[in-house]
């Protein structure tokens, strides 16, 4: 029995203290702090985990300095608390990141915001590692950031937030719950839920991989769907008429790093005049990504277009700033639309950039309830605050903590080891070290000429991390989709075979497969 049949024999045939609907990062804090707590825990998804929002972030670990603006100090406190917690427990996968901000209008502007930044330091607390803003004077601008236009600056200043790999971050999180004893299911959908009187005894759900339908058996039901919120409380309750989510769409552009400074992310001013800015991220594998977009979104949340406008809007407004290379469609290597999850306040006339970021818990029942809302840095302090509500209703365990990885390590694999363990942490890089050791072959850890990944890699994604398609370990597990500017036939059937041997696919699966693969990269690389 594989690990995918093992864990859905387990979701069938036991009993769990918290089932979990909803695998993005607001579910998976849920999972590793209910799993860490001893509670007997499952997490789902209908699709890959992390495949909608949570890998379709700004890629930003931040307390957001936007909503100091609109005075929503406890959001950002607690964000900025749990920047510096994530800094410290994941540090290979979240990492300080120095952001650049002109200022354009006067000098009292210039002010106004150095007394925001100095508030974003206080807030962030004094056992804070990261530095302090800093003010920057034209001149200094110019020698730092060469291609940009100086000439309506009245300075800028330096700040510091973080920048993370959030599908990665999401599917590590939930690798660290399954290591504690969790189940998760990726491609398993919630269908239906069983009631009786004012209580949840089971939910029915669908195996999307094999059609094969079976039940979940839980103590305590948690829905954490993020923009998939109203759908699933529809399937709770299909007369409840009221929409709990007011979403927004915002679109990013990946390009070269070649193309902007590699150090430090620039915030540049939107040119169409509507007070916007738009960052310039410095990402891995030597890519830039430029975003976002803030509209209101009530189009199909399953499959997500990016359009002609939107492009235009992004480039317009970067090249408005830059002094001479400009970006042209041409300089676009993938676009990606993501969704964001927020609640509906019931004013219409609110626009999507003016709502907050925050989130609620409610009850549904006596024994499920729904957690909506908040961003993505604050996920584990989201994750406490929901478990809190149901501690209570659930015998309380002491926490378990999770040990290192006791696999022994030859002593010639040694400088391998050294080289994963800055990009997976210690436990994951002793697990890709021992599939080398299993293969006995050195060849399985050579990065491939095309993109900065090996095969060994993939088998971890494979064997550890849920990865069951190739869009999971193409899209949400590394980073080549978004580099495959055009269609890899050649390296696509190379994943695919690994893929076949590891999962056992026939050759009409595998081709299925490769073609399911190439629908959701076109996709990322088209827009209207």
């Amino acid at each position: 029995m594989n690990k995918r049949e093992q864990q859905c024999h387990r979701a069938a045939t036991e009993v769990f203290d918290i089932a979990i609907i909803g695998g993005g990062i607001t579910g998976a804090g849920i999972a590793l702090t209910a799993a860490n707590n001893g509670w007997k825990t499952i997490i789902i998804d209908k699709n890959d985990f992390a495949s909608g929002t949570s890998s379709r972030s700004a890629k930003m670990v931040h307390g957001g300095l936007r909503y100091l603006e609109q005075f929503q100090i406890g959001l950002v406190k607690e964000a900025l608390h749990e920047r510096e917690h994530l800094l410290k427990i994941y540090p290979h996968l979240v990492k300080p990141q120095p952001f650049f901000m002109p200022i354009y209008k006067s000098k009292f502007s210039k002010l106004k915001l150095g007394i925001g930044l100095t508030l974003y330091d206080k807030l962030s607390g004094k056992k804070s590692k990261s530095p302090k803003h800093k003010s920057l004077n034209t001149s200094t601008i110019q020698q730092r950031f060469p291609q940009l236009k100086t000439d309506k600056m009245v300075g800028g200043f330096i700040y510091f937030d973080a920048k993370t790999n959030d599908a990665r971050l999401t599917n590590e999180v939930i690798q660290n719950a399954e290591d504690l004893g969790a189940v998760a299911l990726n491609y398993a959908d919630c269908l239906h839920f069983e009631k009786n009187n004012n209580l949840t005894h089971s939910i029915i759900c669908k195996d999307n991989l094999s059609n094969k339908q079976f039940s979940i058996q839980a103590k305590l039901f948690i829905i954490a769907t993020g923009i998939w919120t109203d759908d699933t409380l529809k399937k709770y309750n299909a007369d409840d008429v009221k929409k709990y989510m007011a979403p927004s769409k915002g679109i990013h552009l990946v390009v070269s790093a070649n193309h902007l400074p590699k150090d430090c992310v620039m915030i540049l001013p939107t040119s169409n005049g509507d007070g916007r800015f738009l960052w310039c991220m410095p990402w891995e594998d030597n890519l830039n990504i430029i975003g976002t977009t803030d509209t209101d979104y009530k189009g199909n949340i399953e499959e997500i277009q990016v359009e002609q406008n939107e492009i235009n809007y992004i480039l317009d407004s970067v090249n408005a700033q830059l002094r001479n290379s400009k970006l042209t469609e041409n300089d676009i290597l993938s676009v990606f639309a993501g969704i964001r999850p927020l609640l509906n306040d019931d004013d219409e006339d609110k626009k999507s950039n003016k709502r907050s970021r925050d989130y609620k818990i409610w009850w549904n029942n006596e024994n499920t309830l729904t957690i909506s809302g908040g961003k993505f840095t604050s996920f584990l302090s989201m994750a406490e605050h929901c478990l809190d509500t149901v501690k209570e209703k659930l015998d309380y365990s002491s926490n378990q903590i999770q040990e290192n990885i006791d696999i022994l390590i030859a002593e010639k694999w040694q400088p391998l080891l050294n080289k994963y363990e800055g990009k997976y942490g210690d436990n994951n890089a002793k697990r890709i070290i021992s599939i080398v050791q299993d293969f006995n072959d050195i060849t399985l850890s050579n990065q491939d000429e095309k993109y900065p990944y090996s095969d060994v890699e993939f088998i971890f994604f494979i064997r550890f991390q849920n990865a069951l398609k190739i869009d999971d370990l193409l899209t949400r597990r590394t980073l080549v989709t978004y580099q495959m500017k055009n269609f890899d036939a050649e390296y696509v059937s190379k994943i695919a075979t690994i893929m076949a041997k590891e999962l056992d696919w026939n050759d009409t699966q595998k081709l299925n497969e490769i073609n399911d693969y190439k629908n959701a990269w076109q996709l990322m690389h088209s827009w209207h």
